[in-house]
């Protein structure tokens, strides 16, 4: 019987890691659609986003139903909390993608040309977050805590083009258009910056509560910036038998990121994963 419920938590992680690959990459093609006026492919993103709220929705109950029926002890219990906040985290990322994938609609609908400069901030924005959310997926993967300091300089870089972006824009002569509505169809269309800057935001938020999994304690990313390596090893506690943390099979999850968006390790993991590594440690 503890067999298979390791086996449901095992499932229920790679579930997670699934999921923020699909977020990730859904990411990709809403902005792609934005910057590119590809209204088909933004009616594909957000019927993905859809998709991918009913799976968190899924994973929601798995991991109540396991908290209900099999009593688990307190680190199968702080990996499961793990597993729910940050697929609560999921939802709140994939709703902001999918008012993306609306703007980029609605941007091709009302047939609104915004100047050359804004698109392009936009897409710079948009590879920074690409880069957050790639180290949260590769810090989620490795179990390594130290990574996290990176996400601080990470999610500033993010933020100081989010205000860039409004500074250009408040910086331009405004727009001639015939009615309020065109106005309001501009805002919904300038309003993609600031739900880049959300989603980085809320996906380091969602990697934070890693340390509650590995530590037993509640860190912010802030407070792991200033504890040294050392210090981080040291307040590791032990996993219980339910908890097993394998990056090489948790990478096969994560295989179709961007290379160039995740961190050194997170790739020598999938290539280990794809050469089949994973399937001998499966079996021992």
């Amino acid at each position: 019987m503890r067999k298979m419920f390791s086996r449901q938590l095992i499932e229920a992680r790679h579930e997670m890691l699934s999921i923020y690959q699909a977020v990730d990459l859904t990411l990709h093609d809403a902005v792609t659609a934005f910057v590119t006026n590809d209204k088909k492919l933004a009616s594909k993103a957000q019927k993905k986003t859809l998709q991918i709220d009913a799976r968190c929705a899924n994973l929601e109950a798995v991991c109540y139903n396991l908290i209900a029926t099999q009593g688990p002890v307190a680190s199968d219990f702080r990996l499961l909390q793990t597993i729910i906040n940050v697929e609560f985290n999921l939802q709140r990322m994939c709703d902001k993608v999918r008012r993306v994938a609306r703007a980029a609609k609605h941007k091709v609908n009302a047939d609104i040309e915004l100047p050359a400069e804004l698109v392009e901030l936009i897409g710079q924005e948009a590879t920074y977050v690409y880069r957050v959310l790639g180290t949260c997926i590769s810090v989620l993967v490795s179990n390594d805590l130290g990574v996290m300091r990176d996400l601080l300089v990470q999610d500033d870089s993010v933020h100081e083009l989010y205000e860039e972006f409004f500074r250009a824009y408040n910086r331009m002569a405004s727009m001639e258009l015939s009615d309020d509505s065109s106005y309001d169809d501009l805002r919904r269309a300038i309003m993609v910056s600031r739900y880049l800057d959300r989603i980085a935001s809320i996906s380091i938020d969602a990697t934070s509560t890693l340390t509650f999994l590995l530590t037993g304690q509640r860190l912010s990313i802030a407070d792991i910036a200033d504890i040294d390596e050392d210090e981080l090893e040291a307040m590791r506690i032990p996993s219980g038998e339910g908890v097993i943390l394998n990056p090489v099979t948790d990478a096969r999850c994560v295989a179709d990121l961007p290379a160039d968006e995740i961190s050194e390790e997170l790739r020598g993991l999938i290539g280990r994963a794809l050469a089949g590594d994973d399937e001998d440690e499966d079996e021992e």
